[in-house]
């Protein structure tokens, strides 16, 4: 916290969008680390490459935020620079359980990171997976009951979080739409979240 740039925000979570990146920065660890999430796009990635080092370098990341204000510019420099994390996400699929098999968490849907919801769903899998196990005396029907109530959350979540990372990448015209829906709506207003927020199991309600 020491080294945090004094115009951060200590209090809240804050996020700078624009064209084929994003930053985000927020308090963690009771208050005495600031975490901060540099997202940009490679041009030098190529398909069939992912494992080599040649993309999503440093000096690609100052060219993504050299445009930005200097408030960004000068937290970024902050951002350690030892490794980059390469996203991965996949389509949903209806299915995730064989027999006295079963997955959960990213093994059955993993997700991109822009709704912050891989571990919060792998979470409500456990959850979700202990009350039906509890409800089973055999576990092939526990597993189908769990992936039952879960593919169709987990799915939606899935292409809820490539949607925001679509929206907030934005350029041109779709920039200029997505600022003008935001500028309109209150602070407080989590309407596409409800859902997220607002979930119970349906096989066995949680106080």
């Amino acid at each position: 916290m020491s080294d945090a740039p004094s115009a951060t925000d200590l209090e809240n979570m804050t996020i700078w969008v624009g064209p084929e990146m994003h930053f985000v920065q927020y308090v963690v660890h009771g208050g005495t680390l600031l975490n901060q999430v540099a997202v940009f796009r490679s041009h030098r990635f190529r398909a069939g490459c992912e494992h080599l080092d040649g993309w999503g370098t440093p000096d690609e990341l100052d060219a993504a935020v050299a445009p930005l204000c200097e408030r960004v510019r000068e937290a970024v420099r902050l951002v350690h620079r030892e490794r980059r994390w390469p996203m991965f996400d996949r389509l949903p699929i209806a299915s995730w359980t064989r027999a006295r098999i079963t997955l959960l968490g990213d093994a059955a849907h993993p997700m991109l990171q822009y709704v912050a919801q891989g571990a919060c769903q792998a979470l409500e899998d456990a959850v979700c997976l202990g009350h039906a196990l509890a409800s089973h005396s055999d576990a092939r029907n526990a597993f189908l009951q769990y992936e039952k109530e879960r593919a169709p959350r987990t799915g939606r979540v899935q292409q809820m979080a490539r949607f925001f990372g679509d929206m907030k990448h934005l350029d041109g015209a779709g920039r200029a739409v997505r600022n003008a829906l935001l500028e309109k709506r209150a602070p407080d207003d989590f309407t596409y979240f409800d859902f997220l927020y607002g979930y119970r199991p349906t096989n066995r309600s949680i106080p």
